[in-house]
């Protein structure tokens, strides 16, 4: 019987395969339908990470985008804010520096419950496991119209320098979308970005809500001639995407519409990924997964949450360097259970700003 088993291989996945791993935990083994940090290898060309990398781990400031205290992508790269293939490159490393057992090809086909755990069926083998920790992202999983055969979505673009058409329509006005205006605008297009709302002058100091500073000075540096391409348009929110006539007509929910030649551009976000592999196996509450205190399942026992998908309270675990530090909140749990002596693993990651267990801290607020 393997003891653990986690679904997915990017960077929470491999992230949390290092920290069993360093625990010298042997019984466990980590399942990915494709390849390692497949979707990063899949972001668009241009995409870059909005989080800076740096080697600050010799004074306790792990790189942000690392998933191990003792790994930097900013070392091993070489780049402050990575590409997906470049941190997927990344990934892979860890995994080949640790070791980890990654089964890689391998699609999950259904999950059973049995006396002792799990069954996890794959297109290669059943495996039987005791605690399952989901580990898939959202990035497979976009936010798409009742009509996804009519929008592109931005995880569906290699390069922005595929699209055709001089006029560009986004819907959504935030991370992805300003980053998508940003690029098309940079090629000549003409952008519409319409959205309910927006991060650019957010009052919130949480970079989960306001726009980071790597995207919103890219935003706002841009010469006039180019910013002069984009026009903003808030407080509108879209219904339906309907194609007739060769023509896309956007229909919004105060009764207004738009038609254009060509697919608009979403960017409106991801679903989560637990939920919709395995929505038998959690609790929802508007298409967050809910969690226990140590992000297991409310309702199937030893399943646990890692990655994006991570909630509590107010609190948004988005970022590498915000679901890494629940790693170990798992990791001390599953300790607990079976009578581990995992020493001072938890002061160790605490250190290291890799274990946060009280959500009621996570208020993010500056004076200035």
């Amino acid at each position: 019987m393997n003891q653990i088993t986690i679904i997915g291989a990017g960077a929470a996945g491999i992230g949390m395969g290092v920290a069993l791993k360093q625990l010298g935990c042997q019984a466990f083994q980590i399942l990915e339908r494709g390849e390692i940090g497949e979707s990063f290898q899949n972001w668009p060309v241009e995409t870059r990470f909005i989080t800076p990398s740096f080697t600050s781990n010799g004074f306790g400031m792990p790189d942000l985008n690392a998933v191990s205290m003792e790994t930097s992508p900013a070392y091993t790269i070489g780049a402050e804010h990575l590409s997906g293939p470049q941190f997927a490159k990344y990934l892979r490393l860890v995994a080949k520096t640790y070791d980890l057992p990654i089964s890689k090809q391998t699609r999950v086909v259904d999950i059973l419950p049995n006396t002792n755990g799990y069954t996890v069926v794959t297109d290669h083998e059943t495996i039987a496991t005791k605690y399952l920790i989901m580990a898939v992202g959202q990035y497979t999983f976009p936010k798409l119209t009742d009509h996804p055969e009519n929008v592109i979505h931005y995880s569906q673009v290699h390069s922005w320098q595929d699209l055709s058409g001089k006029m560009q329509v986004i819907v959504g006005g935030n991370e992805s979308g300003v980053d998508a205006a940003i690029h098309l605008a940079q090629l000549g297009h003409k952008i519409l970005m319409v959205t309910k709302s927006t991060g650019l002058n957010a009052a919130a100091a949480d970079p989960s809500i306001r726009l980071a500073p790597y995207t919103r000075r890219r935003f706002l540096d841009l010469p006039k001639t180019t910013a002069d391409n984009i026009t903003l348009q808030e407080n509108i929110s879209l219904q339906s995407v309907i194609q007739h006539d060769r023509q896309y007509h956007l229909l919004f929910a105060d009764g207004r519409s738009i038609t254009i030649p060509d697919k608009p551009i979403v960017c409106t976000g991801f679903s989560s990924g637990p939920l919709a592999l395995w929505p038998q196996l959690f609790d929802s509450d508007d298409g967050d997964v809910i969690l226990s205190d140590v992000d297991e399942s409310t309702v199937a026992k030893n399943v646990f949450v890692v990655g994006p998908d991570v909630r509590h309270q107010d609190a948004i675990f988005c970022y590498i360097y915000k679901f890494r530090q629940r790693f170990g909140v798992i990791i001390n749990e599953i300790a607990r259970r079976e009578g581990w002596n995992i020493g001072n693993f938890v002061a160790a990651n605490r250190a290291n700003s890799f274990f946060l267990d009280d959500c009621d801290t996570c208020d993010v607020t500056c004076d200035c």
